[in-house]
């Protein structure tokens, strides 16, 4: 994650990501079989583009949680 500018370049990378749509700036990775690594914007604001998150303004996450589905 550190070698990006913006995470819209991690979505380029090919990580098994998810954008959580029912939480507005939350991204799931999958590390695991059933292990994920939650992960939201850490922006006073939330880059948004109407209902979207403008993912190619956002430079900082933060670890929410590590575990299973919820």
């Amino acid at each position: 994650m550190d070698a990006v500018d913006t995470v819209a370049e991690l979505f380029e990378l090919g990580l098994d990501t998810e954008n959580r749509a029912r939480e507005r700036g939350m991204l799931r990775f999958h590390l695991s079989e059933g292990l994920y690594l939650y992960c939201e914007v850490n922006h006073h604001k939330v880059p948004m583009s109407g209902e979207m998150v403008e993912w190619g303004q956002v430079m900082r996450l933060k670890v929410a949680r590590i575990g299973r589905e919820q």
